[in-house]
């Protein structure tokens, strides 16, 4: 990963944390909505969605924060990474049982879950992994020790 330039890793990061931070405004203003479209997709059980939705947003918030500010941006960028991928699978199943709901992202208000929310989710989870693995990176605060 040492081919990329570090200005353009940077850039990458800044956009994927603004990515996390925008998706996350929405679910925190309005956590019934959320709840309603977590609900939809009938994986969760009966009353979990409520809790997921008021953490969900609240974690994307400091995780998209910590990887603008390069502050812990391995843990950051791992958790992303990791949400990414559970979006990827939740979508994927809504889409083969034949679902045609809003995929709750907080992107883009009503987007239907589709292939093209699929291929994004792997754009972003392709972003992590340059950021995770591009050394050195600047403006890097307390970033993982070396024992």
């Amino acid at each position: 990963m040492n081919k990329i330039h570090p200005v353009l890793i940077l850039i990458i990061r800044i956009l994927l944390g603004l990515i996390f931070v925008y998706a996350s405004y929405e679910k925190i203003l309005d956590p019934a909505k959320f709840a309603r479209d977590i609900s939809n997709y009938h994986v969760v059980p009966l009353g979990l969605e409520n809790t997921i939705a008021i953490i969900l947003p609240w974690l994307e918030l400091i995780i998209g924060l910590g990887i603008i500010l390069g502050v812990c941006i391995d843990a950051n960028v791992f958790i992303s990474g990791s949400l990414l991928i559970l979006f990827i699978v939740l979508i994927t199943q809504a889409i083969l049982r034949g679902f045609n709901i809003d995929c709750g992202c907080g992107l883009k208000e009503g987007e239907i879950v589709g292939w093209s929310k699929i291929i994004e989710n792997l754009l972003f989870l392709g972003a992590c992994y340059i950021v995770h693995e591009a050394k050195p990176r600047l403006l890097e605060f307390y970033p993982k020790s070396s024992l």
